[in-house]
């Protein structure tokens, strides 16, 4: 199966290391667990990004490299979004969404959990732990500069 992440420069080095993900926290994790954040399409992986740019000019963009990873086929668990809190996409609620993982989190029984994306939620994120064993299978298949069209920024 692939998947998809999506890192600023510098950080290219190592697209599989979940250091930013442990320091910062997450919407599926709090800071001191780090896990993998990849998402089922180059542009969900763009969409989650971007929206973490809000205010940068395009002039200002940092330089970004679309990875492309392959994991195992059958080894994600799908989380439907009625088995969520509610309104779990919204940013106040990542004290909650945070800690309704926190069994996985803690015992990674499944590889891989994939989640509703809080920015397009007909969209999936998968989220993927480093203390199963099946980590060390994903392979980089892929990766590439990505070049954005300038027309989705306004002048103003």
């Amino acid at each position: 199966m692939k998947v998809y992440r999506i890192l600023k420069e510098p950080y290219w080095h190592d697209p599989l290391s979940v250091i930013g993900a442990e320091i910062a926290g997450g919407r599926w994790n709090p800071p001191g667990i780090g896990i993998l954040y990849t998402s089922t399409s180059p542009a969900l992986a763009l969409l989650e990004t971007m929206v973490h740019f809000p205010r940068v000019s395009y002039d200002q963009l940092p330089r970004l490299r679309l990875f492309t990873l392959d994991i195992p086929d059958g080894e994600v668990r799908w989380i439907h979004p009625d088995f969520l809190p509610a309104d779990w996409a919204h940013p106040t609620a990542l004290p909650i969404t945070q800690q309704v993982l926190m069994e996985w989190l803690q015992h990674p029984v499944d590889f891989g959990l994939g989640l509703p994306s809080a920015v397009m939620d007909l969209s999936y994120n998968i989220l993927l732990h480093p203390r199963h064993p099946l980590y060390q299978t994903i392979t980089i298949v892929g990766e590439q500069n990505i070049a954005l069209d300038k027309r989705l920024w306004t002048s103003s």
